[in-house]
């Protein structure tokens, strides 16, 4: 008898020793009643591309590329109310740019990859939008700019690239890895 009231003693020391599991105090992101865009502090410091630069750099025949830029310096005039569309188009806009031959110049993987950056940016931005999360959604919109005038840097700079002259034999085929086109990892 004395073995069960010790094992029963144990039973009941194992169940009231169990440690009390801690409170979930997450943050919910509170849905809000209608949105509230304020305008991006990155957007008021856009980069611009010269017209010089776009007519040397063969940019204003890339139609795609123009379209893009115009759709995305057009959100500084945001309207509120028409936040998820205007996101929906740059989205479609973007997509479209991203199917399209890019010129040689910029048809590098650098250039490629910075649109795709962009591209998450606008679904984050969606998303917060779609929920109506606008501390989120301002972020992201902040985001989504910085990512913007990286991109045009890394144009300007591959630009710049582009005119230094990096063969001094002055060879005549060149070859470069077309990463857009064949990944350097791939097994093709």
């Amino acid at each position: 008898m004395l073995r069960y009231s010790v094992l029963g003693l144990i039973i009941i020391f194992l169940f009231s020793c169990t440690e009390k599991k801690p409170e979930n105090n997450q943050d919910i992101d509170k849905k809000e009643e209608k949105l509230d865009v304020d305008t991006p502090d990155e957007a008021t410091q856009l980069t611009q591309l010269t017209s010089e630069f776009i007519e040397e750099n063969k940019i204003d025949q890339w139609a795609q590329f123009i379209k893009f830029k115009d759709a995305v310096e057009d959100i500084t005039l945001l309207n509120t109310a028409e936040i998820m569309t205007f996101i929906s188009e740059l989205y479609k806009t973007t997509t479209s740019l991203l199917k399209a031959p890019f010129p040689e110049d910029f048809n590098k993987f650098p250039i490629y990859s910075r649109i795709k950056v962009i591209q998450t940016q606008i679904i984050k931005c969606h998303f917060y939008a779609a929920n109506r999360q606008n501390k989120k959604l301002n972020q992201s919109l902040d985001k989504l700019y910085l990512e913007y005038n990286v991109l045009l840097r890394r144009m300007i700079s591959m630009a710049e690239d582009n005119k230094i002259e990096l063969d001094s034999l002055k060879m005549v085929n060149s070859i470069f890895q077309d990463s857009k086109m064949k990944p350097a990892f791939s097994r093709k």
